[in-house]
């Protein structure tokens, strides 16, 4: 088993305190009549939105899903909706956490999507000149 209590436990602890990118998971407030109702309705509405991502499709990856002329082109893997993976930027606040890009890297995802006519997995690697 990949994922465990404690780990999802210590990346909440990290959303709720710390934040990413500015954005910080949302556990209700102090309020002891409702404060455990929002932290339970948060973190249901987390894992089913996990669950209808990653457990339907029965792929923990990102599966390729942009398609261009009715295919899914090998570029997804570095960027889907004209995204480029390799371009993301932390904040200034937050630079300290960034990685270096290696331009020799690569990677190649353990699963992938299972629906009918959908691509293997991701795999991204050094470009070609």
């Amino acid at each position: 088993m990949v994922y465990r209590h404690e780990g999802f436990v210590a990346g909440l602890r990290i959303m709720f305190e710390d934040g990413v990118a500015g954005k910080h998971f949302y556990l209700g407030n102090d309020d002891a009549s409702s404060g455990n109702l929002y932290r339970l309705a948060s973190i249901a509405a987390f894992l089913s939105q996990s669950m209808k991502e990653t457990i339907q499709y029965n792929a923990c990856d990102e599966n390729s899903w942009d398609l261009l002329d009715m295919e899914y082109p090998l570029s997804n893997a570095c960027g889907q909706l004209g995204q480029s993976y390799q371009n993301y930027h932390c904040p200034d606040h937050e630079r300290h956490m960034e990685c270096k890009v290696d331009p020799n890297m690569s990677i190649k995802g353990v699963n992938h999507a299972k629906w009918y006519g959908s691509p293997g997995p991701m795999f991204c690697g050094p470009t070609l000149e």
